[in-house]
């Protein structure tokens, strides 16, 4: 039986020119892909109330939480930042609970950018609300925009070994896509790899199966970078 993996979903918070005001609930399809090409079966999860999280959890092996908007700085007790970009109170409280929720049921958790911030904020930990005006060792470009999504742009030091140790290649260049990052680890958590300025790229927690890049391995999915569907693979073989 194929082990089945939540996505909790994205949403359109905005009326746009196909939808009108009929809001959507949504995943990217690379996301899908890498899941599926693992050999799991991915499962949508919808943005719900907090409430609803233990079902949500109940029926699924394991979680893998995407990319998306800022963390609302709320939940580690900072005020907005002046280049805080949109967030969603909402979705934040639902994947908050999600995880929270997979550690008490000993169910393993994937972060993926944003993914790899909510888990760090819902452990406890705190964010760069903006790494431009906030990280002042910032040597890397870290939102690589107008190059392609799927191009490898920047490298990683890796800091420990840890579940990445022979899945990546030690010379491996990643994608990047983000202005906020984790800045204050919660307990608990290791730090598996930087960028080379120093930038929080991958941490995890084997006791409480939990694991998290910063980077894209979904949209690298297109550029047929090898790393990428291979950390797909190695979450799956955690479950």
């Amino acid at each position: 039986m194929l082990k089945k993996i939540g996505i909790p979903s994205n949403n359109v918070l905005h009326a746009n020119p196909r939808f009108g005001t009929n809001y959507v609930d949504y995943v990217q399809k690379n996301y899908i892909d890498g899941v599926t090409n693992a050999g799991a079966l991915p499962v949508i999860l919808p943005i719900a109330k907090p409430e609803a999280a233990k079902e949500y959890v109940d029926i699924v092996d394991a979680l893998v939480l995407v990319g998306g908007q800022d963390v609302s700085p709320e939940y580690f007790g900072e005020e907005p930042h002046l280049k805080l970009a949109e967030i969603d109170q909402g979705r934040d409280a639902f994947e908050i609970a999600l995880v929270l929720e997979a550690i008490k049921q000993e169910k393993p958790v994937f972060g993926i950018c944003r993914g790899l911030q909510i888990i760090n904020v819902a452990l406890g930990g705190t964010l760069y609300q903006d790494l431009p005006s906030q990280y002042h060792a910032l040597t890397v470009k870290h939102d690589q925009y107008p190059t392609k999504w799927y191009m490898p742009t920047h490298h990683l030091v890796f800091k420990s070994h840890s579940w990445l140790t022979g899945v990546m290649n030690e010379k491996a260049l990643v994608n990047s896509f983000h202005h906020q990052a984790a800045k204050d680890l919660a307990a608990g958590l290791t730090l598996d790899a930087t960028s080379t300025d120093g930038v929080v790229e991958a941490f995890s927690d084997e006791s409480r199966r939990i694991y998290a890049v910063q980077w894209h391995p979904e949209m690298l999915l297109m550029g047929h970078v090898p790393e990428a569907q291979a950390l797909f693979n190695a979450f799956v073989a955690k479950i």
